[in-house]
């Protein structure tokens, strides 16, 4: 049975190879992770506001405000008024913003498939249910 020093080393290791591969990724599209992780995030949930990114990047209104007006700068996001409240202001991807979404998920998918090559379906999902069970425990 292994030592659960020996396991948190091997999870860092594991952890520091999909950061270099992701890094690499993100350096090509000349993006941060957290610009990256934005974009998914509108991917996933067009129309939704500042304070909602803020909360799911944990960061402060002021940060999620500046990296959304950077992403804004390069015209990969784009803001509408709430039609039902001109105070908010909804974030949607721009057409360029869904390309790269789209380029971001072909590669991740891609060095996805590379690491897991060697797992079984049922590995896979034993996998998945670990790792939501450890995220599940830093909330």
């Amino acid at each position: 049975m292994i030592d659960d020093f020996c396991l948190q080393r091997q999870l860092i290791k594991l952890g520091n190879q999909l950061s270099n591969r992701r890094q690499a990724d993100l350096l090509a599209h000349d993006l941060t992770a957290s610009q990256s992780e934005i974009l998914l995030y509108f991917a996933d949930h067009p129309g939704h506001l500042v304070s909602h990114l803020k909360n799911h990047l944990r960061v402060s209104h002021q940060a999620a405000q500046k990296l959304v007006m950077k992403l804004r700068q390069r015209q990969l996001l784009m803001i509408k008024v709430d039609p039902t409240d001109a105070r908010q202001h909804q974030i949607y991807l721009t057409k360029a913003g869904k390309l790269l979404v789209q380029e971001l998920k072909q590669h991740g998918t891609f060095a996805g498939q590379e690491l897991l090559a060697a797992l079984t379906e049922q590995q896979k999902d034993q996998l998945a249910h670990l790792i939501s069970l450890l995220l599940q425990s830093k909330k």
